[in-house]
């Protein structure tokens, strides 16, 4: 198996953070593999963590409110973050994440995000670039999502920001 900065140097997203920055990253990062089916965050909970997908997917759905069960939001894929909104703004989540297949993630507990961002201003820098482009990716397909419900004629569509691949 390969280490966390072995993983973290075949991450686009990482590819402007310097060896240094790469080990204060490696230090506050906690590697496990989750089995199918594993629930990282719950809608509604408390954010104590963040994600970064090393191998695997995992689906972002949310409650539906006029139906029982989940929507499909996103697929999230090796080298994307989830669960950063919340625990950047100490927020409950807003949606749930749940493994298909195995999945081997990075979390950052939310104590160890702070102390990167305190002591580390370089590193605060680099992650912020990578937290804004995720976003911007998240936004666009969001937006794709609004114009095509938006043009469709049938009164019951639905906006659907899952892309598959």
């Amino acid at each position: 198996m390969a280490t966390l900065m072995q993983l973290l140097q075949t991450i686009p997203q990482f590819a402007d953070f310097n060896q240094s920055e790469l080990t204060a990253f490696e230090k506050a990062f906690r590697v496990d593999i989750f089995s199918d089916g594993h629930v990282f965050m719950n809608e509604g909970e408390h954010a104590d963590s963040m994600y970064l997908i090393l191998e695997g997917d995992v689906e972002i759905r949310r409650r539906r409110k006029s139906k029982a069960g989940y929507a499909l939001i996103d697929r999230k894929h090796a080298g994307e973050l989830f669960g950063i909104i919340s625990l950047i703004n100490s927020e409950k989540h807003g949606a749930t994440a749940i493994a298909v297949g195995s999945v081997q993630v990075a979390s950052l507990p939310q104590s160890a995000f702070e102390l990167l961002f305190d002591t580390h201003a370089p590193i605060a820098l680099h992650f912020q670039r990578l937290i804004a482009r995720q976003l911007a990716r998240d936004l666009r397909r969001f937006n794709r999502a609004l114009r095509a419900a938006v043009q469709t004629e049938d009164p019951r569509a639905t906006i659907s920001t899952y892309r598959q691949g």
